[in-house]
Formats: C-alpha cells, sequence, structure tokens
C-alpha cells in the first residue's frame, strides 16, 4: 500500500500522508531496550550461601534523561542443620534453613511515546479542492517526566523437614514497595480542556505471607503398605496506596492509605414498616428516589443514621466526609489456598485437589442481571431464588425490599446505593480434581508386553461450596468467576459479575498403557 504527499519529507509512517484515504491499521512503533545482566554465587560448605545480582537496563520509551535504570538483588541462606553445634538426629530434623533476600525490578511496559507531544491526523469530512484534507489537533498534555516503575521486595523464608522428611514446612514473609508507579496524574480543571497525563504519580505497599505443610507416611494395612500424602497452602496479602495525586482523598479515585478493595457503603437498617417509621427516621437524600415522586413507602431500605445530622446522604464524598458511609468490606481475595491429598494401596490409587479463597467480599454491579434481576430492569427475569424473599404487605420478613416503577430511573435497589444488606461473602472452596483407579498387576500385564496398564476415573470441578449459594443455589453464578478473578479469565472486562461461562464439570473413565 501507498500513499502520497507526505506532510514532511522525511516521514516514514504512512499515516503521515494526505493522499487518497486508504481503509488500512497503522500501529506503528519503533522501540528499543538494551540491558546488562551479572550474577555471583557463593557457597561455603554448603551451609552458608550467597547470590548477588545485579541489572543496568534502559529504554527508548523513557526520555534520554530517564531511560537508564540499577536493579541490584542480593539473597542468602543458612543451613543450620548443617552446623557441627547442631547436634540434632536427622531422623528428628532433616533440614533447616533460614533464607533473606532483598531485590528491585523495573517494569517499563507503557506506550512507546507517552513521554513526546503526540499528533492525531485525521481526515476532514469538508471536501476542499476535490479532496478530504487531513488536519491535526493540539497534542494533549504531558507528564513531567517518566521513568521506570520500581518493585522493591524484602523476603524472609523457612525451610523446615522432621522426622525423615515426613513432615515438611516452607514459609515466607514479605513486603514489596511498587515506587514510581505509572498512573493519571492530578485531576484537571474542566475548564483545563483535557485529561491529566498519566506518570509516575503513585506508590504500592504489598505485605503477605505464603506457607505450606505436608506430610507423607505409611503403615500396614492387611499385610501391604498403604502410603498416604497431604500438603496444604495458604497465602494472604494486603495492599496500601501511600502515593497518589489525589490531595482531597476524593472516594471516586484511589487515595493515599486506602487499602487495595475497600468497598464503601450504607448501613442497612431493614425496611420502612410504615408511615410512622418513615416520618421518625432521618431523612434520606433524593439521590436515594424511591418512587417517581421522590416518596418512601413501607417496604423501602431504610440506611443508619451514621453522623447523626438527621440527613442520609454521601457528604462530600472526601475521606473527611463520607456522608453516612462507612468501609463495609474488602472485594480483594483473602486466605487463597489448595489441598492436595493422595493415597495408594495393593495397586489402587486415589489423588485429589481442592482450592479456594478463605475471605472475599463482593457486591453485585449495578449491571448484575444474574443476582438482581428486575430490579435491574424491568424486562429482565425473575432470578428463581428471588420468588418469596420480595417484600409485600402480607410478607414483610424478607430479603429484598419491594418492587418497584422502573419510571424513576434511581429507583431500583441496585441504584440506592451500595449498603451492608447486599454485601456478600464469596469464600468458597471447590473440588478442582479427583482420581481413581486402578493398576493392573504386572504378571497379568506382562502376558501382552506392556510394562504397565491402568484404569482410572477422574473428574474436574464436581464439587463446590460457598456461602454465597446459600442464598443463590448453585445454578446463577459461579464463584470462582466473581469479582477480581473474573477480570483474571476475561481480560478487559468492566462488570465483573461472574457473567461468563461457568467452570466445566468434566467426568473422564479412561485405560492407559504403557509398552
Amino acid at each position: 500500500m501507498s500513499r502520497n504527499n507526505p506532510l514532511y519529507a522525511d516521514a516514514v509512517n504512512i499515516g503521515l500522508a494526505q493522499g487518497q484515504k486508504i481503509e488500512l491499521r497503522n500501529p506503528y512503533n519503533k522501540w528499543a531496550v538494551l540491558g546488562f545482566f551479572s550474577r555471583l554465587n557463593y557457597s561455603y560448605k554448603d551451609r552458608y550461601l550467597l547470590e548477588v545480582n545485579a541489572r543496568y537496563d534502559g529504554s527508548s520509551k523513557f526520555p534520554s534523561n530517564q531511560r537508564y535504570a540499577f536493579f541490584p538483588s542480593v539473597s542468602g541462606g543458612w543451613r543450620i542443620t548443617k552446623e557441627p553445634f547442631l547436634h540434632i538426629s536427622p531422623k528428628f530434623i532433616s533440614n533447616l534453613k533460614l533464607r533473606a533476600s532483598y531485590g528491585s525490578l523495573g517494569n517499563g511496559n507503557i506506550g512507546a511515546y507517552q513521554f513526546q507531544e503526540l499528533l492525531g491526523i485525521s481526515n476532514s469530512s469538508v471536501i476542499i479542492n476535490g479532496i478530504l484534507p487531513q488536519y491535526t489537533r493540539s497534542p494533549n498534555p504531558m507528564p513531567d517526566g517518566l521513568t521506570w516503575e520500581t518493585s522493591k521486595t524484602t523476603n524472609l523464608g523457612l525451610d523446615l523437614a522432621l522426622m525423615s522428611d515426613r513432615l515438611s514446612f516452607v514459609g515466607d514473609y514479605y513486603i514489596r514497595n511498587t515506587e514510581d508507579m505509572y498512573a493519571i496524574g492530578l485531576t484537571l480543571p474542566a475548564l483545563f480542556g483535557a485529561t491529566s497525563p498519566k506518570g509516575n504519580y503513585a506508590d504500592l505497599e504489598t505485605k503477605g505471607w505464603e506457607a505450606s505443610v505436608s506430610w507423607r507416611d505409611q503403615f500396614n494395612m492387611a499385610s501391604k503398605p498403604f502410603n498416604y500424602n497431604i500438603k496444604i497452602s495458604v497465602a494472604d496479602n494486603r495492599s496500601k496506596i501511600t502515593k497518589y495525586n489525589n490531595p482531597n482523598k476524593v472516594l471516586t479515585d484511589y487515595y493515599e492509605g486506602q487499602m487495595i478493595g475497600e468497598i464503601w457503603g450504607f448501613v442497612t437498617e431493614g425496611f420502612f414498616v410504615d408511615a410512622e417509621d418513615i416520618a421518625n427516621h432521618a431523612k434520606q437524600s433524593p439521590q436515594m428516589k424511591a418512587s417517581p415522586s421522590n416518596t418512601w413507602e413501607p417496604g423501602d431500605i431504610k440506611f443508619k443514621n451514621l453522623n447523626t445530622d438527621d440527613f442520609i446522604n454521601v457528604g462530600t464524598n472526601r475521606i473527611s466526609d463520607p456522608g453516612d458511609r462507612k468501609i463495609i468490606g474488602n472485594k480483594e481475595p483473602r486466605y487463597t489456598f489448595g489441598i492436595g491429598l493422595g493415597a495408594d494401596w495393593s495397586n489402587f490409587f486415589v489423588s485429589a485437589f481442592f482450592q479456594g479463597v478463605g475471605k472475599q467480599d463482593w457486591y453485585p454491579s449495578t449491571e448484575s442481571d444474574l443476582f438482581w434481576g428486575q430490579y435491574n430492569r424491568p424486562y429482565d427475569g425473575i432470578p428463581q431464588y428471588q420468588l418469596g424473599k420480595i417484600w409485600t404487605p402480607e410478607n414483610t420478613d424478607t430479603y429484598f425490599p419491594r418492587y418497584r416503577s422502573r419510571a424513576a430511573s434511581n429507583a431500583t435497589t441496585r441504584e440506592l446505593g451500595v449498603q451492608t444488606k447486599y454485601l456478600q461473602n464469596v469464600a468458597y472452596i471447590r473440588m478442582k480434581n479427583i482420581q481413581i483407579g486402578y493398576n493392573l498387576p504386572r504378571n497379568l500385564i506382562s502376558r501382552i508386553g506392556a510394562s504397565n496398564v491402568k484404569v482410572y476415573f477422574s473428574g474436574e470441578n464436581l464439587w463446590t461450596y460457598s456461602p454465597l449459594y446459600k442464598l443463590i443455589g448453585h445454578h446463577h453464578l459461579d464463584v470462582e468467576n466473581i469479582g477480581p478473578r473474573d477480570l483474571l479469565v476475561r481480560p478487559g472486562s468492566t462488570n465483573a459479575d461472574g457473567a461468563n461461562y461457568p467452570m466445566m464439570k468434566r467426568v473422564t473413565f479412561g485405560i492407559s498403557m504403557a509398552f
């Protein structure tokens, strides 16, 4: 393809030509990286271990005076069981090792021209001299500087094995400080006419730990050895923003001191009982109107007056004045775990793996049709789990309020604001896989020249438990695909409410032969 009349003589990009418009994609990028890496390892009597790494990286995606950065790391280990002074039988402590490390890594995964003034080229809709001329606009504001995002991690670890390696433990605790994170700058006044550029404007601190315990042993059963093993792994971390361009700490944006995943909301007191209850309760903001006439009726939700000003609202939507809201939960998964089980006896074998999340909150978004049903839109279906749980004058002890007219644009439950009543516990445990099988005896399979023949049954995702299923059952939402986990399944998704394909259940019967 070609176009003529370039905007300037040295243009190498076809998008900078003014010839006849051609439908084409033009993701033109040119950038380069340069890096140096070195490593030093030292071991003394397999007792004292040391490793030093050094990286020096450069990227043309950054300005020339901020292009290069140095990323060192060092780690060390001490095998205490190798020390002569530790006079303990290996049958009791077979391995004891302390580990420590500190290191930094750089992230330069940004667009190629973010620190340069970019001119967008467009075709006019007005024909001049028989052609559609091209034009450009003023470039967007640029950051005051741009360089590597750097993660600095300190880690302490312990490896322990006891009773001839039957019991083992591995544990780590770490602190990671991510500095100069690539984030949008301070919000500019609307009259400025442009959005704030992205730059190195944020810092994040993450503290976490990981631990695993395993046990393997055997005993005789019916004069045959029964071997079994168990392994449990658990991990957790919390992240806090330590710097962000939000000096007023407006709650609709990230702010300094925020724990990642915070959910702000109202405290639900229940439903209005009658007109007297409505009259005696704190006035609720018109933004929460419950009907086209903006009147509250029995069966509507009422919120707790936290700041005792007799008016329930969102205040100035800042940390200093959140109105009648508070932090009611956190959407980040906590205490992620895995459990592995295995056993074999007399040619029979079985193995299973469970995984899950010990703590996580989820608030259904405004587009979670599978949860809200017709509280979201009148033409949506009514989820079966809502039947008998909707407030009526005859049925007041319910989970959901009365139905409202959609004519009131803000009248639905899901638009009244995040609140404690509909905050869901989406912790779960799932059997990811299980396998049961039998190895045919060697004296039998040797007749056909086989070295191994086994028949087996295996299943995947056969069983899941979650507190959420007590409310909605198993057939509406896949709990593993709710919240931040859903964004991992569907990158770029803006509606992380499990509205994607559920985890498939699979059952397999098979035979495996080796010759």
